[in-house]
């Protein structure tokens, strides 16, 4: 997208306007998008390219994926209810073209089902998943010396296996956020709402819905529980994978947490997933390209910058526990942090931590924004009303997300549309296995397990017996062992990402070889 903006315009506001004019003239309106009474979370990853021999001397800017959605689910309940067999004859074959043989037996599709379920919808999660799949597209294209459209990757020196690759140096990566991401970074102050306006308006602390970790699968306190606590609840989705969490009358800074689900929810089935303020701290120590695409991108790709729509309710100014100053606490503080803990014995992993900002662009259909549209009806009718009897409705949550990333045809067919309480995409009801196939993402893990067997095979097989291997011993295989020992530095010793919540055995799943 070419971009006319002001000369006095920070890089944060021209990647803001770049991602949201994306959201308005290319993703499809007819499906996918919140209607006016629902609101959404809207994330773009910008690619930044220098041209400093360029007369103009003026950076080219363009989306390489974006993503809306607020969801996340559990897979255990989205499992159980697709169809096991195609018919009663047990293990009758189908054809399918995206299976490495002609004919697979339905009950090994099946053991692939927790595979194709998008356990996390928020729209940061699925932004990043794009871009792990426009690498995914690039790093084929180069092993196949086909070009690449806007290409994002260089050549390094080959390994002694195989052809290896890294961000291009005169390329950077930057997120828009329509909103700070769930979790730590939601905790600031923010403008109660005020029937006079001639009245100072009093704060209050914004409130994640997110669930404070009190205790990992080992039992291991993971923060101290006191009176700031006032209940708590326990998640389980396998028998290795139990931990306590947390509600919070007195949020703590810098914790870590779960993404917000429904109390009544039984413990099997609420959902496991971090919450994004943590994802980002993650991403931002590991890097964004994941297990299965280290062995061919070896250096961690990281975001040089994240941007967020200023909140309308926020209190002005770089206040103490404001939003600009939640985003630091919440996401650069802690990948410092980490960083410096892992430096101390890791030498040889380069990152920096991204700088944050607050950009005056809104998404009006952001949480944010809903939230200020209901205060100022709230005030509105309260002062028309006295006596308060009057309601206003609150808008409501889009149960639906669109995912996009570049590809060679660059337009708007290039969107997918899915169901965040399922993670499938929309469409029709699966009345067979071979249906699954078909509503599963292209951005879930048996996608990309796929892509990444196809290019690798040898390494989706067991040393044994030469069946299936599991998705995590693939990823086991796969990862660098660089990677693997500064993943376990992050995640196991004693900094912000300490007490981490690791997908559990349950959610693994059976990978078809070649």
């Amino acid at each position: 997208n070419s971009l006319n903006h002001e000369m006095t315009a920070t890089l944060s506001d021209q990647i803001a306007q770049c991602a949201l004019n994306h959201y308005h003239t290319v993703l499809p309106s007819n499906g996918g998008k919140p209607q006016s009474t629902e609101w959404t979370v809207y994330a773009a990853i910008v690619a930044c390219r220098q041209h400093p021999n360029d007369s103009n001397d003026q950076d080219e800017l363009w989306v390489v994926s974006c993503a809306t959605g607020s969801k996340c689910t559990s897979i255990r309940p989205v499992v159980s209810s697709l169809p096991t067999q195609t018919s009663q004859k047990q293990g009758r074959k189908r054809p399918h073209p995206d299976l490495s043989s002609s004919e697979v037996d339905d009950h090994k599709i099946c053991a692939c089902y927790d595979g194709m379920v998008l356990k996390d919808s928020h729209a940061e999660t699925l932004a990043r998943r794009g871009l792990m799949a426009v690498l995914w597209d690039e790093v084929e294209n180069l092993l196949q010396n086909k070009p690449t459209p806007r290409p994002l990757l260089e050549a390094i020196s080959a390994s002694e296996s195989r052809q290896q690759f890294q961000l291009r140096n005169d390329t950077s990566l930057h997120m828009y956020i329509s909103d700070n991401p769930c979790g730590d970074a939601t905790i600031y102050r923010i403008k109660k709402p005020s029937s006079n306006s001639t009245d100072q308006p009093e704060t209050s602390i914004n409130f994640t819905g997110a669930k404070i970790i009190l205790s990992d699968s080992n039992g291991q306190s993971v923060v101290k529980q006191d009176e700031s606590i006032s209940s708590t609840l326990t998640c389980s989705s396998a028998a290795d994978t139990v931990i306590t969490v947390g509600r919070e009358d007195v949020q703590q800074l810098g914790a870590l947490r779960l993404k917000s689900s429904r109390s009544n929810i039984p413990s099997h089935l609420r959902s496991m997933s971090m919450s994004c303020s943590d994802k980002l701290v993650r991403w931002g120590v590991l890097g964004l390209g994941g297990a299965l695409l280290s062995m061919y991108i070896p250096n961690p790709i990281v975001l040089s910058s994240i941007c967020v729509s200023k909140d309308p309710r926020a209190v002005d100014g770089n206040a103490d526990l404001g939003q600009l100053d939640a985003l630091r606490r919440a996401i650069k503080e802690r990948i410092e942090s980490a960083l410096m803990s892992i430096a101390e014995k890791e030498k040889g992993w380069n990152v920096n931590p991204p700088e944050v900002a607050v950009v005056t662009d809104v998404f009006e259909n952001s949480k944010s924004s809903s939230e200020f549209r209901h205060d100022t009806k709230m005030n509105a009718l309260a002062h028309n009303t006295p006596n308060n009897k009057g309601r206003v409705k609150k808008e409501s949550v889009c149960g639906m997300s669109i995912n996009w990333h570049q590809t060679i045809v660059q337009e708007a067919a290039n969107a997918e549309v899915t169901i965040g309480a399922t993670g499938l995409k929309r469409g029709k009801k699966p009345k067979c296995p071979t249906d699954v196939i078909n509503t599963a993402s292209r951005l879930s893990r048996y996608h990309f397990a796929l892509r990444c067997g196809k290019r690798d095979p040898v390494s989706s097989k067991t040393e044994t017996d030469g069946h299936y291997s599991s998705y995590r011993k693939y990823k086991q295989i796969t990862s660098t062992h660089l990677l693997t020992r500064v993943a376990t530095l992050a995640l196991s010793g004693g900094g912000p990402l300490a007490g981490w919540v690791r997908s559990s055995s349950q959610d693994d799943f059976e990978l078809p070889h070649e």
